[in-house]
């Protein structure tokens, strides 16, 4: 029987927790398909718990197969809660690892808490983010409470947890990092510190796009990319739930050499166009980020009209690429896209699309925003680029505040700390745990 089960952790090492219960969900015979990235969250918590039970929960959900009957596999889930760590008295009350089915062959699990005509669980953003990021097309699947909500559930969660996605630019001349990384020490030292700051999404890039930036050939640009994917997929096989491995190409050689060594997702910059991108996108299954841009690398001399209205540029450009993208056979679900901030937008016009960011996500894609240290930050800053980072930080707390799917940043452990505590001062009405 297929099921959806979310998994939370807010007391020891919680990634480890997690671990132990997917381990232990496989022995007692559950097949595993899929799994979410994890997200991070404050405990919901009804008036007046003790303060000691305020710890943010690390969560993510799995979608498999049980040969068992509920109330066997239920009963089942329990004892391995008690395995991994004897739950408190109450059922709010910190605890090493918490499960719950959220459905069962398509049906969904009704707690005894919520209303009638929402499924409570699905209410919570814990289970509702990671398990849009994972399939962002299944909650128009399920009954038909769920259907009639279908995506536009995610809006109606007290947030919407993003998806953290760390930069690694090993090129010499990107706009704020060129240079940054010397050699594999370098990026050794920035992926392990992205890690265990909770990072979900690795993007490796190796060719510059920043204006008048010089094109790379198919060589060598992989000549750039290989030694420190190999690496960084090294890094990641030996981590606990370790972060997606993404990377930033438009060369589809690559981007199919990319698959080849174990990269989870391609970054296309040109909106996944190019008929051979189309071909690996759809035989592969793989995730593909298509980002919206006028020229790469970006050329100044060319861009939207500084009197047309970027969203409606945008709707046009994804209207028309959906058009293309189900032609050619692409499972919609897994294509992520991007407006592409300040490539061949001015600062306003790049403001105007991260103030959109429901608008963006009403065609049902994940919405993911590049805007980290970019240019059009300096309209409002004296700062130079590679010192933009609290500028960033509060234009993606506003994102995260909009209901963002990716956040693509430089500085994941100083995101991630915002977004915390920003998220703990949010008005908690409903007193559900995570």
């Amino acid at each position: 029987m297929e099921a959806v089960i979310s998994l939370g952790s807010n007391i020891g090492d919680r990634k480890a927790n997690l671990h132990a219960g997917l381990e232990y969900l496989k022995r007692a015979g559950f097949s595993i398909r899929h799994v979410s990235p994890t997200v991070e969250s404050p405990a919901q918590l009804p008036p007046n718990s003790p303060s000691e039970w305020n710890r943010p929960f690390l969560n993510l959900v799995v979608i498999g197969d049980s040969s068992k009957e509920l109330k066997t596999f239920s009963q089942e889930t329990k004892s391995i809660e008690f395995e991994v760590g004897k739950p408190g008295d109450s059922k709010w009350s910190p605890r090493k690892l918490d499960i719950d089915i959220v459905s069962w062959g398509r049906k969904t699990i009704k707690p005894d808490l919520g209303n009638d005509s929402v499924p409570e669980i699905y209410m919570r953003p814990y289970v509702l983010s990671p398990l849009l990021h994972l399939s962002p097309g299944w909650p128009v699947s399920l009954d038909r409470e769920i259907s009639a909500l279908g995506l536009s559930a995610s809006r109606a969660v007290e947030f919407h947890i993003p998806t953290w996605m760390g930069i690694i630019n090993v090129t010499p001349d990107s706009f704020s990092d060129g240079g940054s990384y010397k050699n594999l020490e370098d990026v050794q030292a920035a992926v392990e510190h992205m890690i265990e700051s909770g990072v979900n999404i690795i993007d490796i890039g190796a060719e510059s796009t920043r204006p008048n930036a010089v094109a790379l050939s198919d060589e060598e640009e992989w000549q750039r990319l290989e030694p420190v994917l190999e690496m960084v997929g090294e890094i990641c096989a030996h981590s606990i739930l370790p972060p997606s491995i993404s990377v930033d190409t438009y060369h589809p050689l690559n981007a199919q050499r990319a698959l080849e060594h174990g990269a989870d997702i391609i970054n296309d910059v040109t909106g996944l166009r190019d008929e051979m991108m189309l071909a690996i996108a759809r035989d592969s299954g793989k995730t593909f980020i298509a980002m919206h841009s006028v020229t790469v690398p970006v050329d100044p001399q060319i861009s939207i009209c500084p009197k047309d209205d970027a969203c409606e540029v945008f709707d046009k450009w994804i209207i028309d690429r959906r058009e293309l993208w189900e032609s050619k056979g692409l499972d919609l679900d897994n294509i992520v896209i991007d407006p592409g901030i300040g490539f061949g937008k001015s600062s306003l016009q790049s403001l105007e699309l991260m103030r959109s960011i429901r608008r963006l996500r009403r065609y049902g894609h994940r919405v993911l925003i590049g805007h980290s240290r970019k240019r059009f930050l300096k309209s409002f800053s004296n700062f130079g680029s590679a010192d933009l980072d609290l500028e960033t930080i509060g234009a993606s707390l506003n994102l995260c505040a909009q209901s963002v799917d990716i956040l693509r940043v430089h500085d994941v452990e100083g995101h991630i700390r915002a977004f915390l505590s920003w998220a703990h001062l949010l008005n908690n009405k409903d007193g559900k745990s995570g």
